[in-house]
């Protein structure tokens, strides 16, 4: 009997031994499917259900990963290795407040772990919270020299509108790191922006010398020579893009503003052309292909392009008088009226016959500025809007014209005409 129970137990633990054996192999293969399945027939415990959980998420089953990660995380949450993957699977989910939510737990359990702090603080970054970012940020810098957080720290104070601060970070990964595109196209948006075209010119020919394949960092570098009028360097830079088969927007655009600036007008031409038709509203592209159309002879396309760009640079009578309207209104309620209404003077300029207008500028007069002469000015021009049909009787017409402030203007009127009648007396 006794070596009857031995044998079993020996069997049992070969069975043990093979089945551990069996999921080695199939987690060594990244065969995941097969792996679940031999943890599920495994004795449930936390060591299995922590695999099992991790190979859900490694073939992007999150949510039985999330379930079996929170039960653990339930029944221990003291357990940091489960509570990272469980903030990591929130995260994969795009859930990032959860995330948020347990990678803080995690930073709890070790406050002074680095990898929890970089954890939390770059879930804090991606919810877009520059300025708690910052913060996490500074005090990990205090302790540690991480370059890792350079460019992070140059998003961050970039979004709150602290461009020197931005590029003071970006410079500093740069030093630490030249070749980084991503940190240095920012930085080149950054100078661009800000036409500072010198500091342009020199990050990018510094990454050029390293990297001359970059078509981004060219034509940078393009621009900015084109824009500090080295019109030489900018088409050599500009037109090697070009014939490398870039046939963008900005390329052939600041390609033929150099051609053009040098009077080179027919490349001028052919390169702003190409750029027209990827956008035919810019007006300065309007207008340099209309100067350049006019002088290499098409005349009559060179006239009708300018005149386009006039009529895309001159707003409607409308949508000034909308704009105008406002800006009056503005002032009006601010109590400022004489300044309210040169708004409302060139909106009656726009619209004259704008009943609305003609009302309101003759009620300022009268109420707020104490002038009955204009005010009577503007009054008979608000009656003059309205048509009198002679055929209709008086009563008639003046019932069919109640509630549009006709009866009341009309008195008014009457009233002023009386008053200045007596003022002269």
């Amino acid at each position: 009997m006794k070596s009857i129970l031995i044998g079993f137990l020996i069997f049992l633990s070969l069975s043990i031994e093979a089945q551990s054996n069996a999921i080695q192999r199939a987690l060594k293969s990244y065969n995941y499917e097969l792996a679940i399945q031999l943890i599920t027939k495994e004795k449930k415990s936390a060591e299995m259900d922590f695999l099992k959980a991790k190979c859900y998420k490694n073939i992007g089953q999150l949510k039985p990963a999330i379930g079996i990660f929170e039960e653990i995380v339930k029944q221990d949450n003291s357990n940091l290795s489960a509570i990272n993957e469980l903030a990591d699977c929130y995260q994969l989910t795009g859930d990032l407040s959860k995330s948020k939510f347990y990678y803080f737990m995690a930073l709890q359990t070790e406050p002074n772990n680095r990898y929890m702090q970089l954890n939390y603080m770059n879930i804090v970054y991606k919810l877009r919270d520059w300025n708690s970012t910052i913060s996490l940020a500074d005090s990990i810098l205090k302790k540690d020299s991480l370059p890792i957080l350079y460019p992070i720290l140059g998003d961050c104070y970039f979004q709150i509108s602290k461009k020197d601060s931005a590029i003071f970070y970006y410079q500093k990964e740069l030093k630490h790191i030249p070749e980084d595109y991503n940190t240095l196209n920012k930085l080149s948006r950054i100078y661009l922006q800000d036409n500072n075209y010198n500091e342009l010119i020199n990050c990018t020919e510094r990454y050029i010398q390293s990297d001359s394949s970059n078509q981004q960092i060219n034509q940078y570098n393009g621009i900015a020579y084109c824009m500090n009028k080295d019109y030489d360097k900018a088409i050599y830079r500009l037109n090697k893009l070009f014939l490398q088969g870039d046939s963008s927007f900005l390329t052939n655009y600041y390609l033929g503003a150099s051609y053009l600036a040098l009077t080179d007008y027919i490349p001028a031409f052919d390169h702003l052309s190409q750029s027209y038709q990827k956008d035919s509203t810019n007006l300065n592209l309007i207008y340099y292909l209309g100067r350049t159309s006019i002088l290499i002879g098409h005349h009559a396309d060179g006239i009708e392009l300018l005149n386009r760009g006039l009529d895309l640079a001159i707003p409607k009578d409308s949508v000034l008088f909308n704009f105008y309207n406002n800006i009056a209104l503005g002032y009006s309620r601010l109590f400022k009226y004489s300044e309210s209404l040169k708004y409302y003077e060139i909106c009656n300029k726009l619209k004259p016959d704008n009943k609305i207008t003609l009302y309101t500028i003759a009620g300022i007069y009268d109420n707020h500025l104490n002038s009955p002469k204009q005010a009577l000015k503007y009054y008979n021009l608000f009656i003059a809007t309205f048509p009198i049909e002679p055929e209709k009787p008086k009563e008639v017409v003046e019932n069919e014209l109640s509630g549009t402030y006709y009866s009341a203007v009309k008195n008014r009127i009457e009233e002023l005409k009386n008053n200045l009648f007596f003022d002269k007396k």
